[in-house]
């Protein structure tokens, strides 16, 4: 049981994470520029899509790391003689 939330809590839940802010930053990067109600804030278009894509950015860094430190703990589980699980 032990294994298995530290598996969830290593892996997955960082998988999960990464994938909800790659998600988080398609929604800014396809949605309008929400309009600006103060005439002192004005939210810029192409700031709006820097930082969607900076999102997308974080989460595909996010995802893809985990991913790797999960095939390389895979890898090393694994006996010498035996080739690695696809």
């Amino acid at each position: 049981m032990r294994e298995r939330v530290r598996e969830f809590l290593g892996v997955w839940a960082p998988m999960i994470l990464g994938l909800v802010i790659i998600g988080s930053a398609v929604g800014f990067i396809l949605s309008p520029t929400p309009p600006s109600t103060s005439p002192y804030f004005v939210v810029d278009p192409l700031a709006y899509d820097v930082c969607g894509l900076l999102l997308a950015f974080i989460g595909g860094i996010l995802v893809l790391s985990t991913f790797g430190r999960w095939r390389k703990t895979r890898a090393a589980r694994t006996p010498p003689g035996e080739p690695p699980k696809s």
